[in-house]
């Protein structure tokens, strides 16, 4: 179910259609207000990176899958690990950690597209062996970002292949999991796809997942 829609080239054309495509991204939810945002600074997992424009954040590892945000350009953006699509165009999972008052919640989670990143992000781990696994007691909701009220954007399934990357706490104190869903449901939702769920609904004891960063 992968794909793109751009050719792997830095060019003005390439980075003329990405910002039509971000300017396209759908962002309905009421976000965090703007002190909450504020504190969301620290780096915590991962390492820096910076767009070269701002750029769509994936649900999926691929360009076709659901965008769930923006990364904007010069913005603190947290690297965590690489993925190919079936087209082999690179993804690095980012959480974009400022978000924008009004627009996106403080440290919305996606893939961005390698191309579009500033650093060499060759060596980042895979995230196909990044965190231990961890199973869901049932269907629970992925969120976009770290809070049970950010935008519902995928399940991940009870019993599924799960794989844990970092915790972090909400803004009431409830523990959310960055993880990855891996063989999602076809026709339904892509394999590998990425956000927050809620950690009561993992049976494992994740005090060992390292902390996604400050909220």
């Amino acid at each position: 179910m992968e794909g793109t829609f751009m050719i792997r080239t830095k060019t003005a054309t390439a980075l003329g259609a990405l910002c039509l495509a971000a300017a396209a991204v759908s962002v309905s939810a009421t976000p965090a207000s703007a002190g909450q945002q504020g504190q969301a600074g620290l780096l915590g997992i991962g390492t820096r990176i910076n767009t070269l424009v701002d750029t769509p954040l994936y649900f999926g590892p691929g360009l076709s899958t659901p965008q769930v945000g923006v990364a904007w350009a010069t913005d603190n953006v947290a690297g965590i690990c690489q993925i190919y699509d079936n087209n082999n165009k690179r993804l690095i999972l980012g959480i974009e950690r400022p978000g924008r008052n009004g627009v996106q919640w403080a440290n919305t989670a996606g893939y961005i597209w390698d191309d579009f990143i500033f650093q060499n992000t060759a060596g980042f781990p895979s995230c196909l062996s990044y965190g231990p696994r961890v199973t869901p007691i049932r269907n629970t909701t992925i969120y976009s970002g770290q809070g049970l009220s950010t935008p519902a954007v995928g399940v991940a399934w009870a019993g599924d292949d799960v794989e844990g990357i970092c915790k972090v706490n909400d803004n009431n104190g409830k523990r959310m999991d960055l993880v990855i869903e891996r063989p999602g449901r076809n026709g339904i939702q892509w394999a590998n796809s990425a956000g927050y769920v809620w950690d009561l609904d993992i049976a494992e004891n994740t005090n060992s997942l390292p902390d996604c960063g400050t909220v």
